[in-house]
């Protein structure tokens, strides 16, 4: 009897090369949920790490620190002893949102941030400034964050969904003046950056010129 030496058909091969490619597309959707989680746990780490200096620091001072102190710009040792170096977020560089009460010597602050990983049980979306925001940390006393709820695609908008756009302020050759809003950081165009005109009189200082978050 002559041997038949049968090879794949075209279907069996296109059939093999279509099961490699939804292996190869399910494994790289884990590999991508599990680098979110890995970024988003650290986020909350070192949010926290700040909220503990900054709680440091008010014991000492009964004052919450001024933005331009909570910044990881000129080296983020404007927070020594508290903290040696104040990180930046792990994919942007740039320093994580740190909001207080328009005073000189605030009472209350938060710290925000966007997680990456849309079902982190913490994952809030459209909180804080501009609604641009997915989780926060703040001071006990701080005011309840308000939150923007993402209206469904196709729906039409109410009234009450509007999101409030926020001024911010920069010192820019030593003056302050009021600076642009990028939606990549999500965040102001520069660290520091203040919610008021005057920038608290912090111009002064060379230290404090607004530097791009991406430099």
């Amino acid at each position: 009897m002559n041997n038949i030496k049968k090879g794949m058909t075209l279907i069996e091969i296109m059939i093999v090369v279509s099961i490699l490619a939804l292996l190869a597309l399910l494994a790289t959707a884990y590999l991508r949920s599990q680098i979110f989680k890995s970024y988003d746990a650290r986020r909350k780490a070192e949010m926290k790490r700040i909220s503990t200096a900054v709680e440091e620091y008010e014991k000492d001072n009964d004052c919450y620190p001024l933005s331009s102190t909570v910044v990881c710009t000129n080296d983020g040792v404007n927070l020594r002893p508290y903290l040696e170096k104040i990180p930046c977020d792990p994919v942007s560089k740039a320093s994580y949102f740190y909001e207080h009460e328009d005073s000189i010597c605030p009472k209350w602050y938060r710290i925000y941030t966007s997680l990456e990983n849309t079902s982190d049980v913490d994952y809030q979306a459209g909180i804080g400034p501009n609604a641009a925001f997915s989780y926060e940390y703040s001071s006990p006393n701080a005011p309840t964050v308000a939150q923007v709820v993402p209206v469904a695609s196709g729906a039409p908008t109410p009234a009450s969904s509007s999101v409030p756009q926020v001024d911010f302020y920069g010192c820019v050759s030593g003056s302050c003046v009021q600076i642009a809003w990028n939606p990549l950081r999500p965040g102001p165009e520069c660290d520091p950056n203040f919610q008021n005109s005057s920038c608290y009189g912090q111009c002064s200082n060379p230290n404090n010129e607004c530097q791009s978050w991406g430099n």
